[in-house]
């Protein structure tokens, strides 16, 4: 599972995109918008393509509050898409 403590704080994010891997399963958070409202942009694909080079159809992603509660939900979001669609696959 990925732990919270991993990842980097709000003032990170405001500044560059967090990319990782876990166990085949590629993720990105970055800061995005939605309107006027700044948003969590989180996005979870298979290996072993980067973000760019992945096709738009391979990549899950949603969107959560641009805060630490919504990182703290990304994390969690993060760990299902895991569970459903990558565990036991690798």
């Amino acid at each position: 599972m990925l732990d919270l403590h991993e990842f980097m704080p709000v003032n990170y994010l405001k500044k560059e995109a967090y990319t990782g891997s876990h166990r085949g399963m590629r993720y990105r958070m970055w800061k995005g918008e939605s309107g006027e409202d700044t948003v969590l942009m989180t996005a979870a694909w298979p290996e072993p393509y980067g973000f760019e080079a992945t096709p738009e159809e391979q990549k899950c992603v949603e969107q959560f509050d641009f805060s630490a509660d919504g990182i703290a939900a990304a994390v969690d979001w993060l760990n299902r898409q895991y569970e459903e669609n990558y565990a036991g696959k690798n």
